[in-house]
C-alpha cells in the first residue's frame, strides 16, 4: 500500500489545540458575563426594596407627621446573603423598619438603613428622608451604595447615613438632583463608592 492511499483519520494536534483555545476564550467571556448579571440582579434587589421603603416612609409621614429612621440592618457584613428576621430586627435599638411596616421575605444581600430627622438629618420639617442600601456583590472589599433621596417641601435632603458625604447625585442632563427613585451612586460619582 502506498502513502498516497492512506486516508487521514482524526484531527492533528494543532487543530485540537486551536479548538481548545477558542472554547477557552468563549468560556472565559461567558463566565465573566454571568457574574456581572448576578451582581446586577443583586443590585435590583436593593432598588426594589428601596422603592418599598420609600413608599412606606411617605405613607407613615402622611399618617403620623414624622418619619421613622433605622440603623443599618441586618447587622452582618454587606454582600453576604443574610436572613431578614423581623423579630430580631425589631429588637435592634434604632431599627425603625418594623415601625413603618417594612419586611422582607427570605434573605438579603444588602444592608439597609433610613436616615431621617430623628436620626440626625438636618431636616427641620421632618419631611425628608434617605433610604440606603450597602452591598459588596463583587466581594472586592469596597462598598457599593444605592440610595433613594426624598426632599421636603423646602428642598432639604438627608445624606446617606453611613457615608454622610454622599447626597443626591446631580442628573447631568438637567443639572437637578435625582430624587424619588433608587440611584446607584457609583453611576454618578465614579470612584467615591464601588460599582457592585
Amino acid at each position: 500500500m502506498s502513502r498516497h492511499n492512506l486516508q487521514r483519520r482524526g484531527f492533528t494536534l494543532i487543530e485540537l489545540l486551536f479548538v481548545m483555545a477558542i472554547i477557552g476564550v468563549l468560556a472565559t467571556t461567558a463566565i465573566a458575563m454571568f457574574q456581572l448579571q448576578q451582581q446586577r440582579a443583586k443590585r435590583t434587589e436593593a432598588m426594589t426594596n428601596l422603592n418599598a421603603i420609600g413608599k412606606l416612609e411617605t405613607g407613615y409621614y402622611g399618617e403620623n407627621g414624622s418619619m421613622p429612621s433605622s440603623v443599618p440592618v441586618p447587622l452582618g457584613a454587606p454582600g453576604i446573603k443574610q436572613p431578614w428576621d423581623d423579630t430580631a430586627i425589631a429588637a435592634i435599638p434604632g431599627s425603625g423598619f418594623s415601625t413603618m411596616g417594612f419586611s422582607v421575605e427570605g434573605s438579603v444581600f444588602y444592608v439597609y438603613d433610613a436616615n431621617t430627622s430623628s436620626s440626625g438629618c438636618a431636616c427641620a420639617s421632618n419631611g425628608c428622608f434617605t433610604a440606603s442600601a450597602y452591598g459588596d456583590s463583587d466581594r472586592d472589599g469596597n462598598i457599593a451604595v444605592v440610595a433613594l433621596f426624598h426632599a421636603d417641601s423646602g428642598g432639604t435632603v438627608c445624606p446617606v447615613q453611613v457615608f454622610p458625604a454622599i447626597g443626591p447625585p446631580i442628573n447631568p442632563s438637567d443639572g437637578l438632583p435625582i430624587l424619588e427613585q433608587p440611584v446607584d451612586i457609583f453611576q454618578y460619582s465614579g470612584p467615591v463608592v464601588d460599582d457592585y
